[in-house]
């Protein structure tokens, strides 16, 4: 669904950048609490304190100001093998093709090597019959596992910060999810053979911004961010300024702790579940405690690719159960689920 291509540069561009940096390095060691303009880097060289500076890593670049502003801060602590990995969505016409360009220029001149490709993502999202916002991020990454293939690497890291945690808890909160939806999202995650960092999840979008600001940096802008015709923007824009109106700030901190409680017993929780097979059993199903039913139907779905399965899909499986009601259930993704002889199965639907 995309068309490849790659520049390398060569690495004494990110030595010359460096000596052109006012913060050149981070104190590992302090006595004193960090002052705002040290958050930022201070949390991102805590996180990354487990990778040597020499170390191949991965960063999904998308030219916004967050990916920006993670990619100067590791160049500046040190790191000299990053590959910047860029997709263009071709959803916004020539502005994507911009921002391809301005994160060429920025990757050479951070001395760092970049993979970039260009995804047909409404032909995608029609074909496979899926939301655009799934099909996005299907093909995101379907391009960082190639990415990784490419580069021998295993490692990824991303610009999510603690402002996106808290609208991912909201977003999940009001569509009605479960507990790992509600945990948001993990410092650290795998996806296939890759291992996914956030590194800023912890920092608030103020410090970014004031990072910006202190070391200007440059960034791409997406319209469409400011646009109140997504849920996610709307929350983003109205919800979450109202909510700090009516209760005050405290509530940024609320939310991703309760995210981290939720994600610890999530992983609790999740230790039960049977790892998914073909077919499931109805006779083992109906043996579980009905928290567990749900959990074993809903990964069992995630592992045959069932796209955006949640607590519909899972109530509409679970619903099979009953052999006095209809043994066929449609799933998204054009794909059924059967009842036959006892087992539950999955079929393509026929056009």
């Amino acid at each position: 669904m995309w068309r490849c291509w790659k520049t390398t540069s060569s690495l004494m561009a990110q030595s010359e950048f460096r000596k052109r940096s006012k913060l050149t390095s981070v104190p590992t060691k302090s006595q004193n609490k960090p002052t705002t303009p040290e958050l930022l880097p201070s949390a991102v060289a805590s996180a990354m304190a487990g990778f040597s500076r020499k170390k191949k890593l991965l960063v999904g670049v998308s030219g916004g100001r967050d990916s920006m502003i993670l990619l100067d801060v590791l160049v500046r602590l040190g790191f000299k093998r990053l590959v910047v990995c860029h997709l263009d969505h071709t959803l916004r016409g020539r502005a994507s093709q911009e921002d391809l360009v301005f994160v060429r220029r920025q990757a050479k001149a951070m001395g760092c090597e970049l993979e970039s490709a260009r995804a047909r993502t409404t032909e995608f999202a029609a074909e496979q019959k899926i939301s655009l916002e799934l099909a996005a991020r299907e093909l995101r990454q379907a391009f960082f596992a190639k990415c990784a293939k490419i580069h021998k690497c295993r490692n990824l890291i991303l610009a999510h910060h603690a402002d996106d945690q808290i609208e991912t808890c909201l977003f999940n909160f009001l569509r009605g999810t479960g507990a790992s939806g509600l945990a948001g999202m993990k410092p650290v995650s795998k996806l296939g053979t890759l291992t996914i960092h956030r590194p800023m999840l912890g920092v608030e979008r103020r410090e970014i911004d004031l990072y910006q600001k202190l070391h200007r940096i440059r960034f791409r802008e997406d319209a469409s961010n400011a646009e109140l015709l997504h849920a996610r923007n709307k929350l983003r824009l109205s919800v979450i300024p109202a909510i700090e109106r009516a209760l005050g700030p405290g509530f940024r901190r609320a939310i991703p702790r309760a995210a981290e409680i939720l994600r610890a017993e999530e992983e609790w929780m999740s230790s039960f579940v049977p790892e998914p097979s073909e077919n499931l059993s109805c006779r083992d199903l109906r043996g579980m405690p009905l928290a567990l039913q749900r959990r074993t139907v809903h990964r069992w779905l995630k592992s045959c690719g069932v796209p955006e399965c949640g607590w519909e899909e899972t109530r509409r499986v679970l619903s099979l159960l009953d052999t006095t009601g209809p043994a066929k259930t449609n799933l998204p993704g054009g794909l059924h689920a059967r009842r036959r002889a006892g087992v539950l199965f999955l079929e393509k639907g026929t056009e």
